[in-house]
């Protein structure tokens, strides 16, 4: 009995000192919330298990449908090109400037497409990823595009920077394109919908050309993006 209450005794304590030490780091304002500054060691570890571990137990169960090849990947790309491009580099071409300001830094998706599954891709897609600048596109678009972006997304490691460009304009030839008109908000509201920005952006090739070395941003912490 003595052995229990003693075991006990040593829970309580221990679990104070943590509380106390996290309440003083919470109050005193000593963690740097800056993104120019990274996590701490084990910050960045708990929040990179807990996101992965989180993606892997939600994404189950999860099976990918059968499409057509071809068609899913150009509407895939054009949607990536629409949607992701900002923050994901396309297939050879540098971060933006945008997304070299981000910490965490956004992955790079030839990493995901390596070391994650259709399933968990789709998911992070459709869900986002709280407090990491990963958005949630699922209320805004329908299973169907997240698929093609998926599929998109794990054929990255094998496409040049050529390839893409040679799908989006397959995609432009076929009339496929991302229509910002179906979102959710403006079918309920009967709101004109917002213009697609990226019709006035650079082209595809020199929109993140801006004179820095390019580079793999997949060993960033994967924490942010999935």
């Amino acid at each position: 009995m003595r052995i229990l209450k003693t075991v006990l005794a040593t829970l309580v304590i221990s679990l104070g000192v943590v509380i106390a030490t996290a309440s003083g780091i919470i109050y005193s304002g000593v963690y740097n919330v800056a993104a120019t500054s990274e996590h701490w060691p084990i910050t960045r570890w708990v929040l990179n298990k807990t996101v992965h571990r989180s993606i892997e137990r939600q994404a189950a169960g999860i099976e990918p449908p059968a499409r057509d090849a071809e068609q899913q990947l150009l509407v895939g790309a054009a949607n990536f090109e629409a949607m992701c491009s900002d923050c994901h580099a396309p297939p050879r071409q540098r971060p933006s400037v945008a997304a070299r300001g981000l910490y965490p830094k956004p992955p790079g998706l030839t990493h995901a497409a390596h070391e994650k599954s259709a399933s968990e891709i789709f998911w992070v897609i459709k869900h986002g990823i709280k407090a990491s600048g990963m958005p949630a596109w699922g209320p805004t678009h329908s299973d169907d595009e997240i698929w093609a972006m998926t599929a998109f997304v794990t054929q990255l490691p094998d496409l040049s920077a050529a390839d893409y460009q040679h799908m989006l304009a397959s995609a432009q030839a076929h009339g496929i394109g991302h229509d910002h008109a179906h979102d959710s908000d403006a079918h309920e509201h009967g709101a004109q919908a917002q213009p697609d920005t990226h019709d006035n952006a650079e082209p595809p090739e020199t929109r993140h050309d801006d004179g820095d070395t390019p580079h793999d941003h997949a060993a960033h912490d994967t924490h942010a993006h999935g």
